[in-house]
């Protein structure tokens, strides 16, 4: 396959059509480019388009991807194996993630991953709208060679800042668009990371006649990030409520073996685990679960 396309993969696909995307389909491409090869990871492109990108990266034990990144678009992060400790090279935030766990990292925050543990690091990753400035297809390089650590040497380029409070709010379905903290406390400076747990998440139901579980890990006015559990069980096969969305929606299969259809087209996918399944805006659809286990989804959606 040719080099990826930012804002368009796979870039022979309409992005106006539901797709399947499986280890045929998807691209591959290092952060940080050539120039920094010896400290890049690599990442896994599923569904890049003008409104999100979802896909995976890897971090071997012991390793880093430097220098620091950041992105027009909010860009998150579900843990699937080893641990990460990510930094905002402005303020000196390190939160340290393990499989289960998800970071938020607003618009413009820069960032840098590391992998203190014994074993791979895996993260799928979703941004939106963007990941890359628009007409670009690289990766900004002006945050080289600076990073905020402790007793670093550059420790007195940086501004310090006051005591942070974040105020703890109930999860409920009335805070989707504002979780975990309100646009504007998200967007202040130094744009701080949030991170969420298992029992963190903002818990909804979704469907009356056919209810499933999704967990937000985040919600903000761009993206909608979580995870889906359609359970195993029912009459025949278990199904979902039809639904559609004004936004673009990707389902990246974590475990279990999801089947959807299209309801205008019977279109019907059948989606293992690690691949994924896109769907356009306002599209209408429902899914299944034919087998005797649950199925869990990571999902991204933009606004």
């Amino acid at each position: 396959m040719a080099r990826i396309v930012h804002g368009n993969h796979p870039f022979d696909a309409p992005k106006d059509q539901p797709m399947r995307i499986g280890r045929e389909q998807v691209g591959y491409f290092t952060y940080p480019d050539i120039e920094f090869l010896a400290t890049s990871d690599l990442n896994v492109l599923y569904v890049s388009t003008d409104k999100i990108t979802l896909g995976y990266y890897e971090l071997a034990p012991g390793s880093e991807f430097n220098p620091a990144d950041h992105h027009p678009g909010d860009e998150c992060y579900y843990l699937l194996s080893g641990e990460l400790t990510e930094v905002n090279c402005d303020s000196g935030q390190a939160c340290r993630l393990k499989a289960g766990d998800a970071i938020l990292i607003p618009n413009g925050a820069p960032h840098g991953g590391y992998n203190f543990g014994t074993e791979k690091m895996k993260a799928v990753f979703a941004l939106a709208p963007n990941m890359v400035k628009p007409g670009t297809q690289t990766f900004p390089t002006d945050l080289v060679g600076k990073r905020r650590v402790f007793e670093g040497e550059q420790e007195a380029e940086y501004q310090k800042w006051p005591a942070h409070a974040q105020e703890k709010v109930l999860p409920t379905i009335d805070r989707l668009g504002e979780w975990p903290v309100p646009d504007e406390e998200l967007r202040a400076e130094p744009k701080y990371f949030r991170t969420t747990h298992d029992e963190d998440m903002l818990c909804v139901v979704n469907g009356y006649e056919n209810p499933y579980l999704m967990k937000f890990a985040f919600s903000t006015m761009y993206l909608d990030f979580g995870e889906l559990v359609l359970p195993a069980g029912g009459k025949g096969c278990r199904i979902s409520d039809p639904e559609s969305h004004p936004g673009q929606t990707v389902l990246y299969v974590k475990s279990g073996y999801l089947s959807a259809i299209i309801n205008d087209t019977r279109e019907t996918f059948k989606i293992y685990p690690d691949e994924a399944l896109y769907i356009p805006e306002n599209c209408t659809y429902q899914l299944m679960n034919y087998e005797a286990e649950p199925v869990h989804v990571i999902f991204a959606r933009s606004k």
